[in-house]
């Protein structure tokens, strides 16, 4: 969800300047190619829109996409905020959207945005250089919690989901998964009530008043056996979103038989420079490279 100090953190990372590696291990020292601002709506709102990052140098094939969404609670935040900016280092292209805040609207407006973005994206990706079916879904923080229902919940028509399109992974950092539970299980801190105020904020009020729209909102009720793989990292010093958020989704697709890691970032908070160490960079890498499928 990240506000206040985890926000201050997380501007500190996304200001970082992409890593510069050599050539000899198959990437690239060379910027990357940026448009930026472009509308994935007709009649957009100011937040419907996307940047889209493109790996330089000339591809054998279209790069596969990472569509990136950002964290901030689901009322605030930036799609300048990209945990993974240096996977476009390693030859994939990065769409980073924007999407409507709780402010503007309830659930499920933000996960129709995100929809409506992958299918634009999806739909147009000749025009913009990339694989019209090689697709990874990611996010942080409240991105996460979009990133895996994005990712997992493909049949769900109130989303705004177009099941033909089946991404290869979901990358999740640090993201909400069950939000009946999440605020009962932050710490009782100030943290304790920036989460509540976010949740009822996005459900349009408390939990135990939106039921059945807070289950709607967690991705955990959305895994089955043909769900795409996933990635979790989550710090275990969170107090905003607690980590047995991530062990419980963990411990289900285990249960339902999906390839998936949770990495536990020893030490590590709500976001921060921890997350982007060259360690586990590696690991983000090797994940998406030992995936079943041809990923990029």
């Amino acid at each position: 969800m990240r506000i206040h100090n985890a926000v201050r953190a997380m501007v500190a990372v996304v200001l970082l300047p992409i890593v510069s590696v050599s050539a000899a291990n198959g990437q690239t020292n060379s910027p990357p190619i940026v448009t930026r601002n472009i509308p994935y709506t007709a009649n957009p709102h100011p937040r419907q829109n996307f940047d889209l990052y493109l790996p330089p140098g000339n591809h054998q094939q279209p790069p596969t996409l990472i569509l990136w969404i950002h964290g901030g609670a689901w009322m605030l935040g930036s799609k300048e905020w990209i945990n993974v900016r240096y996977l476009i280092n390693h030859g994939y292209a990065i769409a980073s959207v924007d999407y409507r805040f709780s402010g503007d609207a309830a659930f499920p407006t933000q996960i129709q945005d995100c929809n409506t973005a992958l299918n634009f994206l999806m739909a147009h990706a000749a025009s913009y250089g990339i694989a019209s079916n090689r697709c990874i879904i990611g996010g942080g923080s409240a991105g996460g919690n979009l990133a895996l229902l994005l990712g997992l919940a493909r049949n769900e028509k109130a989303f705004g989901a177009d099941p033909s399109i089946k991404p290869l992974a979901i990358l999740d950092f640090f993201g909400p998964t069950d939000l009946t539970r999440v605020v009962d299980e932050t710490v009782r801190t100030n943290e304790h009530a920036t989460a509540q105020d976010a949740v009822q904020r996005l459900l349009g009020g408390p939990v135990a008043d939106h039921l059945d729209l807070a289950r709607l909102a967690s991705p955990i009720n959305y895994v089955s056996h043909d769900s795409a793989p996933v990635l979790i990292l989550h710090g275990d010093k969170d107090e905003m979103v607690p980590v047995v958020q991530s062990q419980r989704l963990h411990a289900r697709l285990d249960e339902a038989g999906v390839k998936n890691e949770l990495i536990t970032v020893k030490g590590a908070g709500h976001d921060g420079p921890m997350f982007e160490t060259p360690d586990i960079q590696d690991k983000v890498v090797s994940f998406l490279q030992d995936s079943p499928h041809s990923i990029r």
